[in-house]
């Protein structure tokens, strides 16, 4: 924690986003950044999407699933450049994408009945932000473990 804030009180950037790292604290700071940027173009889309589909249960739904899908594209390409530049516990680059998919695709579930259930209390907007802020610590942990599990633990070690 402590050379995550020299890095942000000195406003390093490049060390922030690009150099190295084996601080899982940086990783996952990175990861929220990466998440947020998608989630801006997820949002963007199922609001959008929103205006097309309606405000019916399966119109939120469906704008939701069309926002998330864009948000997971992005946050793939985003991760893979500033969070996971190790090389992935898959064979290769389309089944680290489709690991990648799958892990997305349980939190899709995921964001898909919580809002389901929190648009039944509160507005739909402030519903997919709480929801987007529950499922974007699931997705790091889920990809961190399964998909780049094996160099983890030699980092963490690394540290000592």
């Amino acid at each position: 924690m402590k050379e995550l804030f020299k890095l942000l009180f000195h406003f390093h950037l490049r060390a922030l986003f690009y150099s190295p790292t084996q601080n899982e604290i940086i990783k996952i700071f990175r990861y929220l950044f990466v998440g947020g940027v998608a989630f801006l173009f997820d949002y963007l889309f199922f609001f959008l999407a929103g205006l097309i589909l309606g405000n019916s249960n399966w119109g939120i739904v469906g704008a939701t699933a069309i926002g998330f899908l864009i948000g997971l594209c992005v946050n793939y390409y985003l991760s893979k450049k500033v969070v996971f530049p190790e090389k992935p516990s898959v064979s290769n680059a389309k089944t680290e994408f489709v690991v990648y998919g799958i892990i997305g695709l349980i939190g899709l579930g995921i964001t898909e009945g919580l809002m389901l259930l929190f648009i039944m209390a509160i507005n739909k907007y402030i519903a997919r932000l709480i929801v987007a802020f529950i499922v974007i610590f699931y997705n790091y942990f889920a990809r961190r473990i399964i998909l780049y599990g094996k160099h983890r633990h030699r980092e963490v070690g690394a540290d000592k």
